[in-house]
């Protein structure tokens, strides 16, 4: 099997996973998908992509599973949850909302950083890209080795469609 049958094959258990929690009309917040050590930096992007591009304006649930995979230290800073809702709501970032299309690539991983760049295709019928950076958690908590979002930069037009 080549690496690209083992892409998509993987993108499409991750697609299916959140599908299947946010079809789900009787989710509570214990149900959304957690941070852990075996989720891996495209992994943890595509959870918070996948929720975004799900996100249902009544409950902001994919908010809410993106504020689950934002580190510590970033919480502080666009937290709390109400205010962090805003922010996904301002210009830069309501693009991610209910996005039509998106791609993911790893651009470096250091083993503690890494970096995922991410091609998003939206509403409005415009390409943007953005950078997604994230740090491996090293304080003692339930936490600790798992792989958050530290930051996403602002998005980057890339094309306007016809």
């Amino acid at each position: 099997m080549n690496d690209i049958n083992v892409l998509e094959g993987h993108m499409y258990r991750i697609f299916l996973f959140v599908a299947i929690i946010f079809l789900s009309k009787s989710i509570f917040a214990e149900n959304l998908v957690k941070p852990n050590p075996g989720i891996n930096p495209i992994e943890v992007v595509e959870v918070q992509l996948f929720a975004l591009q799900s996100n249902d304006e009544s409950n902001d649930l994919g908010i809410r599973q993106t504020w689950e995979f934002a580190h510590p230290r970033n919480k502080m800073v666009t937290g709390p949850l109400p205010k962090f809702a805003n922010m996904i709501r301002t210009p830069a970032y309501s693009i991610l909302l209910n996005n039509l299309k998106f791609e993911t690539k790893e651009i470096f991983n250091d083993g503690k950083n890494a970096g995922v760049a991410v091609r998003i295709e939206a509403r409005n019928n415009k390409a943007y890209t953005y950078l997604w950076s994230l740090e491996k958690v090293d304080a003692e908590s339930s936490l600790k080795d798992s792989w958050m979002t530290t930051g996403v930069s602002g998005p980057r037009l890339l094309a306007e469609g016809s």
